[in-house]
C-alpha cells in the first residue's frame, strides 16, 4: 500500500515507487492497462480486488508498468478519454459481482504530466471477509500473500471465516483496555473522579496490519477540553497527552493515548457533583465526542491510514448522575454503569454516523426520544 492518504496521492508518489524499486506483493499490485470487459479480464479484476479485501487490504495502481519481476518500472498511465465510464464500470462490477458486498472500495485518479492519468484503487481489509468473486457460472474465494493472489482452499476458507467472526470481539478488547486504563491503569496520570466518557477510534485494519506510527508532540491528538496545563509523555507503545486540573500535575480532566499501532484512545470527565446533585453536561458528550472522532480520524489519515473506521465508547462512573438539558431540568439518573454505547463502523465517521451512539447515551439517562445532533457537529 502507498503510505499516503488516498486523496493526497500525486504523480510524485507514484514515481517514487519506481525510484525505490517497489515490488508487487501482499498489499500492492501494478496493472499496465484498465481492466477489459472480457470474461477472463473481469474475473481477473474481481480476483485482485477480493484478494485484498480478504487479506490486509491494499492498493492497485493502474497505469504502472512492472519489469516482469513485479518491480515498478515506468508510469505510462492510461488515456483520460472515457475514464469516468471505466471507473463506473469497475465500481459496478465490485458492487454486483462480489458476495458479500464490500464495505469500501475507493478509486483515485492521479493526473500525470503527460496528459494521461493513473488510477489508484484502494481496497481496505474487510470486516465481512471472506468475500467471493462471482461472475457468470464461476465463483471463487481469493486470498493474498507476498507472492500475490491465490485461490483459497477449504482449510484457508475455514480459517478466514473463523478470523472474521472474532474481529468484533478483538476490537472490543482494544476498547476494554482503554476503559481499564481510565479506571486507574498504567498511565502517567489519573483522571479526576467523576462521570467519564471513554472512546476508541481505530481503522478496521488495525488487527491485520503491523504499523509503527511515530507520534511526536506535534502530531499527537489532544483530548477534549484540553485547556490549561498540557503534559505529553512518550511511552513504549504510544504517546499520552493529558490535561491537568487543579494543582497536582498528575490529576487530569482528560487524556488521549496515541498508539503506535495506529489508533487513538481518549477519556474525559463529563460532569461532577454540585450541591449534592450529580450532573452531566451535554456539551461534554455530543460536541466533545464528535470533535474527538474528527480529530482522531484526521490525524490518523495524515499518516496514510484509511478507513473503514471503528469507534467505540463507554460511560463509567455515571450511576446516580443525570444530564442537565436546559433551564436547570435534569433527566432521570443513570443506573447502568459501566454503559457500553456501541461499536460503529463507517467509511468516514461523519457526525451523522455517530447518532446511534449518541442516542444510546441519552437512553442511559432515561430519554428514549433524544435531541438531534448539536449545531456545531452537523456542519461536518
Amino acid at each position: 500500500m502507498i503510505e499516503r492518504a488516498l486523496a493526497a496521492i500525486v504523480e510524485a508518489d507514484l514515481l517514487l515507487l519506481i525510484e525505490r524499486g517497489r515490488t508487487e506483493g501482499r498489499r500492492l499490485d501494478f496493472k499496465r492497462d484498465l481492466p477489459g470487459g472480457g470474461e477472463s479480464e473481469v474475473r481477473e479484476f474481481l480476483a485482485d480486488v477480493t484478494s485484498f479485501a480478504n487479506g490486509d487490504g491494499g492498493d492497485i495502481v493502474i497505469g504502472m508498468e512492472e519489469d516482469g519481476n513485479g518491480t515498478a518500472s515506468a508510469l505510462p498511465g492510461v488515456p483520460t478519454e472515457s475514464l469516468d465510464s471505466a471507473i463506473l464500470a469497475m465500481e459496478a462490477r465490485v458492487r454486483d459481482c462480489v458476495d458479500a458486498r464490500l464495505p469500501a472500495f475507493h478509486v483515485h485518479a492521479v493526473p500525470l504530466a503527460s496528459g494521461r492519468a493513473a488510477l489508484v484503487l484502494r481496497i481496505p481489509a474487510s470486516l465481512l471477509a471472506p468475500h467471493r468473486a462471482v461472475y457468470g457460472k464461476i465463483s471463487r474465494f481469493h486470498g493474498r500473500n507476498s507472492r500475490g493472489k491465490f485461490e483459497m482452499d477449504t482449510t484457508e476458507l475455514r480459517t478466514a471465516f473463523d478470523a472474521s467472526g472474532s474481529v468484533p470481539q478483538r476490537l472490543r478488547a482494544l476498547h476494554d483496555r482503554a476503559v481499564a486504563l481510565s479506571q486507574g491503569g498504567d498511565l502517567p496520570c489519573v483522571l479526576e473522579r467523576g462521570p467519564t466518557m471513554v472512546m476508541t477510534v481505530t481503522p478496521l485494519s488495525v488487527l491485520r496490519e503491523a504499523r509503527d506510527v511515530r507520534f511526536v508532540r506535534e502530531t499527537a491528538v489532544l483530548p477534549p477540553n484540553a485547556a490549561g496545563g498540557i503534559f505529553m509523555t512518550p511511552g513504549l507503545d504510544g504517546y499520552v497527552v493529558h490535561a491537568q486540573i487543579g494543582d497536582d500535575p498528575r490529576i487530569a480532566r482528560a487524556w488521549s493515548y496515541n498508539h503506535r499501532r495506529g489508533y487513538v484512545d481518549m477519556a474525559w470527565v463529563i460532569g461532577r457533583t454540585r450541591d449534592d446533585r450529580g450532573i452531566v453536561w451535554r456539551r461534554y458528550v455530543d460536541e466533545a465526542l464528535i470533535a474527538a472522532v474528527r480529530a482522531s480520524v484526521a490525524r490518523l489519515t495524515s499518516f496514510g491510514i484509511d478507513g473503514p473506521w471503528v469507534v467505540m465508547a463507554t460511560l463509567i462512573n455515571v450511576r446516580g448522575f443525570a444530564v442537565i438539558t436546559g433551564d436547570d431540568h435534569l433527566t432521570s439518573a443513570a443506573w447502568q454503569d459501566p454503559a457500553f454505547l456501541g461499536q460503529i463502523t463507517d467509511d468516514h465517521l461523519e457526525p451523522t454516523s455517530l447518532k446511534p451512539m449518541l442516542d444510546a447515551f441519552w437512553r442511559v439517562f432515561g430519554v428514549d426520544d433524544p435531541p438531534g445532533l448539536p449545531e456545531s457537529g452537523s456542519r461536518a
